[in-house]
């Protein structure tokens, strides 16, 4: 049993090992007073180490009664995930199932997660007890602000600089929208020749007006109108497939419309079925035959930076998309199969050490994108079943692209049609 309010750490053993050959990864979480100056006390809880599916009951007893005993003695909680990694959909449900009542009485739980892309999964997942900071400070500063907290203090009032991880990010996202910009031209070129349109911008606003209603990224739309034949008299481009039901999307209670989710569901599956100490999942943008990173776990800026557009380099994403066989790296640091020292450097830096990198084939027997799961030590990490649980979920990922482009695009191209045509 875990008594939650001792100065030492508290101790919960995963049943199942964080790599293969390794012992198990512990998850410690201690409890510490912080002196939170107008806001009286504060149970300021660390938790470090990796909840997955095994621990992830544990967690979620030893959190709740941490809060109960907040509550009973009136002071605020914060959690500190810093040196936390979620490495399932179990792991996010955990928290989701802890914290849903804080949202109910408008008291979220403050979590510091200094780490963009971890957080940005957490606001993906939708928790609404929870609200994610950059920095102890940022957290405080939020129970300050709060409504039942008291008056805010001056400080408070003060702007403060973003933190440098949401830089980097905001100068991710600008990268990102000057790649597809071109993209996104040559779309609105082809409604204007089309359609007969005045001009781009009304081509951009049918584009993005489709977009939103039928929940498409404009990129994603763009180049899938780039690469689809014109319609001919019937409106309907193709006829749907049958809905998928792949297990990962019932344990992550995700429906097949939500690509965002869907993605981000299928890169913690595959954290959970390979212990691997983090992932990256790219899907095919077939308009310019290039792999775009789609969601990734515990890797950061850098590697977004490095990895949010792949082609034409030999690297083992590409390889595998291209031979639709598995590529396995031993070592990054020796390996031939890397192009260019800046892309090795990006994945040592970022702990990576080994990779293996398994392509998504669908029906059709093509490779629409690669999930690859990355190692802090070199070596063969995958053991037989291991690596047929990440090859299946592979295929299922495979097959809900195919049907996603079949169907919710298809019926965002069949939308654009509509409203375009005279």
């Amino acid at each position: 049993m875990i008594h939650p309010y001792r100065e030492a750490p508290l101790l919960m053993m995963s049943d199942q090992p964080s790599r293969a050959g390794e012992p198990p990864a512990p998850l410690m979480m201690k409890a510490s007073p912080l002196d939170g100056e107008s806001l009286g006390q504060v149970t300021f809880l660390r938790v470090r180490g990796t909840l997955d599916a095994s621990n992830a009951d544990d967690f979620s007893h030893a959190l709740a009664s941490h809060l109960a005993h907040a509550e009973v003695t009136e002071t605020h909680a914060v959690l500190d995930m810093t040196d936390m990694y979620l490495s399932s959909a179990a792991a996010v449900r955990a928290l989701d199932q802890v914290t849903r009542g804080l949202a109910a009485a408008g008291r979220p739980l403050p979590v510091v997660q200094p780490r963009p892309h971890v957080r940005e999964a957490l606001r993906l997942a939708g928790l609404p007890g929870i609200r994610p900071h950059a920095t102890v400070e940022s957290a405080l500063r939020g129970l300050r602000d709060a409504p039942d907290s008291g008056p805010v203090t001056a400080q408070a009032d003060l702007p403060h600089p973003p933190a440098v991880g949401d830089l980097h990010a905001e100068v991710r996202g600008l990268r990102a929208k000057l790649r597809s910009s071109a993209l996104i031209g040559v779309a609105q070129g082809i409604l204007v020749e089309r359609y007969g349109l005045p001009g781009a911008a009304v081509a951009f606003d049918l584009l993005s007006g489709a977009s939103q209603h039928c929940n498409v990224p404009v990129r994603v739309l763009a180049s899938a109108l780039v690469t689809t034949p014109p319609p001919g008299r019937s409106p309907a481009w193709s006829e749907h497939p049958p809905v998928p039901t792949a297990p990962f999307l019932r344990r992550a209670d995700v429906s097949p419309v939500e690509r965002r989710r869907v993605l981000d569901a299928a890169a913690l599956e595959a954290l959970a079925v390979t212990g691997a100490r983090s992932v990256d999942l790219l899907c095919v943008q077939e308009a310019q035959d290039t792999l775009v990173l789609e969601a990734r776990c515990n890797l950061g800026e850098a590697f977004a930076d490095e990895f949010a557009e792949v082609s034409h380099v030999r690297a083992p994403c590409t390889v595998a998309h291209s031979t639709l066989r598995r590529v396995v790296v031993e070592s990054v640091a020796t390996d031939p199969v890397l192009a260019g020292p800046r892309m090795r450097e990006v994945l040592l830096a970022e702990g990576t050490r080994s990779l293996y990198c398994a392509p998504l084939i669908g029906e059709a027997g093509t490779s629409v994108g690669v999930v690859s799961a990355h190692w802090p030590a070199a070596g063969r990490w995958l053991s037989g079943p291991q690596e047929r649980a990440l090859e299946t979920l592979a295929r299922d990922v495979a097959t809900w692209h195919e049907w996603y482009r079949r169907s919710v695009v298809a019926d965002a191209l069949d939308h654009l049609h509509r409203r375009a045509r005279p």
